[in-house]
């Protein structure tokens, strides 16, 4: 901050261009910071030494005592042309409403009790992330002819949201009954006829046995802004392209701070490891079915990492109803909603109808011929 600024004011990131003075962004089409007025860029740090692991007990023990900052306007001070404005204190991007200057609040993930240790920047440019939605809307029988021409995107918003990972070693021990199937022969009459069919029987065994396994950065959404299930719905994101989080990389970008905590985020990721669990042991297990399938499990060294990854989000709008749709920022994976035609699924639903009936009409033509023959020959 420019230190003939008043001390009362809260510190605010703009990134001046230094050839022209105008204002850099980060490019996802370059992937570097760009300035749009002369076309001057500079690299990013592609350092990851900050992107380490956390113990999650000292965190969720700090967290006890961490009383959060009041959510309140405050005053922010412009770096490009010195004014000062106001603006929620947990507001991530600031917008100079004199000079029109894009800054990055500095105190918005300082008032959070867990910084951000590393970020994932934006790899799917605006353009790609159009073009990926255009692929996306064309597929699928079932939906609306007419979508892929009337679909109507509205704003694509660029927006990097916080992510808890979560690691854990897991000690499982598990008992249950594998059943195996078998099939005895029996007599039964139909329609006056004795034949043989078979019936399937059960033979079941009990068994028992271990489970070791880690876990490595289990994913969990740390913001209420989307619901987990359709976040990763756009899964996976490549951790291992993460660099140490720098605001700079923010500059122009919307972006959100966790209102999910750490101990809650565990929570969630913890659920996902015991279901994840239950299908290897399960696994293990084997046999064609199971019952009574026990799994007791012991969770040790439980660490996290804060993480900011990027999101593209809009919607469309299609015979004057909304849907929303996912663009993952890193791979360009789409999720969303499309609505159904209701005529080309009665076609199907007919089609379906009419092949069943041709089967069973051609089975029993065939049925009809053989008694005829069985008549002709004297055995009925």
């Amino acid at each position: 901050m420019d230190q003939n600024q008043p001390s009362y004011l809260e510190q605010t990131l703009s990134l001046p261009c230094k050839n022209c003075g105008s204002q850099l962004y980060y490019s996802a089409k370059l992937h570097k910071l760009s300035c749009d007025f002369c076309g001057n860029t500079e690299e990013i740090n592609s350092s990851n030494d900050q992107v380490v692991e956390h113990s999650l007990a000292h965190a969720v023990a700090k967290a006890r005592d961490f009383l959060p900052e009041e959510i309140g306007k405050k005053v922010f001070g412009c770096e490009n042309c010195g004014a000062s404005f106001m603006v929620e204190s947990k507001t991530v991007k600031v917008e100079c409403g004199f000079c029109g200057s894009k800054n990055v609040n500095l105190e918005a993930h300082k008032r959070q009790l867990i910084q951000p240790m590393g970020i994932i920047p934006f790899f799917i440019s605006r353009e790609q992330g159009l073009a990926q939605f255009k692929e996306w809307i064309r597929k699928g029988w079932f939906h609306p002819g007419k979508l892929k021409k009337l679909a109507h995107v509205e704003k694509l918003h660029g927006i990097y949201l916080p992510f808890w990972t979560y690691d854990a070693q897991t000690e499982s021990d598990w008992r249950g009954e594998a059943g195996y199937y078998y099939y005895e022969s029996k007599r039964v009459r139909r329609n006056g006829q004795w034949e043989t069919i078979q019936v399937q029987k059960v033979r079941w065994v009990r068994r028992s046995g271990h489970l070791s396994h880690f876990f490595d950065d289990v994913l969990v959404l740390g913001s209420g802004v989307i619901n987990q299930e359709d976040i990763e719905r756009i899964f996976p994101y490549h951790l291992k392209e993460l660099v140490n989080y720098d605001p700079r990389l923010l500059v122009g970008w919307e972006a959100e701070i966790y209102d999910i905590e750490v101990d809650n985020g565990y929570h969630i990721a913890d659920r996902q490891m015991d279901q994840k669990i239950q299908r290897m042991c399960s696994s293990q297990l084997g046999g064609d079915t199971q019952r009574g399938l026990r799994v007791d499990t012991h969770k040790s060294q439980q660490t996290f990492k804060h993480i900011i990854l990027p999101l593209w989000i809009s919607s469309y709008n299609f015979k004057n109803k909304v849907y929303r749709f996912l663009i993952n920022g890193q791979t360009g994976k789409v999720h969303g909603k499309k609505p159904y035609s209701p005529g080309k699924i009665a076609l199907a639903v007919l089609l379906g109808l009419l092949i069943a009936a041709g089967i069973y009409i051609a089975v029993d033509w065939e049925n009809v011929q053989y008694y005829i023959q069985e008549y002709q020959n004297g055995r009925l």
